[in-house]
């Protein structure tokens, strides 16, 4: 596969206009090949994880956070210029998708909704919206039930429709016309489209932060306690504790009676606490809670851990982007490990 291409098809997962003004989801290190036959997620660049990664043969390696947010010359000992050296001298590309997937509507961020079984469920924290694309124009040929069926069966279109005297009326999600109006001009191809586009107020696609959600019933905090349990360590293990099965996560704020809206924020959510509790949950999980914030809540918050949040978007996005690459190019998830150690009292 061409890497034009392969990247492509990873920014359609995590498309780069979603993420916030102070990231840097986008390629972190240009490689020279051309064609890409073998892909590695990962949850972080770290030097160790992406030698694995380039050992095995990837092409392209595709983690979540960044390698660096600034730019930064090559002339500090450390992860930056390691990871450089490494790809440099084997002439493969890195591409980091940080917010851009983290705000994702339904994508593998909001995991831990999907498998809570949410029902209700809405963006904690909104920080773009994308107001739809309204498009006009006279058909240069005969345009039939046929074709249109595949432009309809895209997700981005809302509306299609054309007059009797011929003239076509296309609705759709603003980022997706550009892919929608390559459509168009396959269907006529040869001819030109003056396409008359203007830009909608409403519908708008909504893109941010964190979810709030209801359970499908209500029920006491040892019974979603244990269901949680189930649901965070059932596709990895618990980080060890010496004399107990494992440590699941760090509580702080009072204890409702029983839990029927959960709130969540995959990562680093401390900041959203006011917002998850706005939104009427009546518990919140996320990773990285600190001091202050913890302090201050007004309702029950799970600090499970950024790492374990994290690492299981990251698999569900390698499963993802095979499914979109299909027989075109090999994805391989590879594990990290969270940075964090804990110890029993002697």
């Amino acid at each position: 596969m061409d890497a034009t291409q392969a990247l492509s098809r990873i920014r359609a997962l995590a498309p780069e206009e979603y993420a916030a003004d102070w990231d840097n989801s986008r390629v972190q290190i240009r490689g020279a090949r051309a064609r890409v036959g073998k892909i590695a997620v990962a949850l972080d660049p770290a030097p160790e994880l992406m030698k694995a990664c380039l050992d095995w043969g990837a092409d392209l390696v595709l983690t979540h956070h960044p390698l660096y947010f600034k730019p930064q010359a090559p002339t500090t000992p450390g992860w930056h210029l390691d990871v450089l050296r490494l790809f440099l001298s084997a002439g493969a590309w890195l591409y980091a998708a940080h917010t851009s997937l983290d705000s994702r509507p339904d994508g593998p961020a909001f995991w831990l909704g999907r498998k809570l079984g949410l029902a209700n469920r809405a963006t904690l924290e909104t920080v773009r919206r994308f107001p739809a694309r309204e498009a006009f124009f006279q058909a240069p040929s005969v345009f039939t039930e046929r074709e249109a069926r595949p432009l309809l069966e895209n997700p981005g279109v809302l509306a299609l429709s054309q007059s009797a005297t011929g003239e076509l009326r296309v609705m759709a999600e603003e980022q997706a016309w550009p892919e929608i109006f390559e459509e168009l001009k396959g269907v006529f191809a040869g001819k030109d489209l003056e396409v008359f586009v203007r830009r909608l107020e409403s519908p708008a696609v909504g893109v941010g932060y964190g979810e709030a959600g209801d359970l499908p019933e209500a029920m006491e905090y040892e019974a979603f306690a244990a269901l949680l349990e189930g649901v965070l360590y059932g596709a990895q293990p618990p980080c060890p504790l010496t004399g107990a099965k494992g440590l699941a996560w760090i509580e702080c704020g009072p204890r409702p009676e029983r839990i029927r809206r959960v709130a969540y924020s995959t990562g680093s959510g401390g900041s959203l606490i006011p917002a998850a509790f706005a939104a009427g949950a009546d518990v919140f999980v996320t990773g990285d809670v600190k001091h202050h914030a913890a302090m201050e809540t007004t309702g029950l918050v799970l600090d499970v851990g950024h790492f374990l949040l994290e690492e299981e978007m990251m698999r569900l996005l390698a499963a993802e982007l095979q499914e979109s690459l299909g027989d075109g190019a090999e994805v391989r998830f590879f594990a990290g490990r969270s940075p964090f150690r804990f110890r029993a009292l002697a």
